[in-house]
């Protein structure tokens, strides 16, 4: 197998912060490129298990409108070949602090989220 280039771990922090835009911009139109077509979310969110689309993501995102506050950090975990792990540290969306781990496939030469675990604080 080919070593990973340094060039997919920067597209791969390129399509993640588009996510990190979004949700800071509060505008999931900003952040829906990053994503596969059919994206998928799970985690806790206030004590409530959540498992579907990503599509609750853009809701709550747009329904909660721009963070400017919020601050991220994004961390590449692992990248073998076409898949990759991300970790991203989003402190002070609305007052409330998660840690995702991200899963992404490269795609037609271009890195996507196909989903995203989260944990609140």
């Amino acid at each position: 197998m080919e070593r990973t280039k340094i060039s997919d771990y920067n597209e791969i922090i390129e399509t993640v912060e588009k996510y990190v835009k979004g949700c800071k911009s509060g505008k999931s139109a900003d952040m829906k490129p990053a994503f596969t077509e059919n994206a998928l979310m799970y985690g806790y969110l206030n004590g409530t298990y959540y498992n579907g689309s990503i599509d609750a993501l853009y809701g709550a995102v747009d329904s909660f409108g721009a963070a400017n506050d919020a601050n991220a950090h994004i961390d590449v975990l692992s990248v073998e070949g076409t898949a990759a792990v991300v970790r991203v540290t989003l402190e002070n969306w609305h007052g409330l602090t998660f840690t995702d781990f991200h899963s992404l496939i490269k795609q037609d030469g271009q890195w996507k989220i196909l989903a995203k675990v989260f944990h609140q604080y």
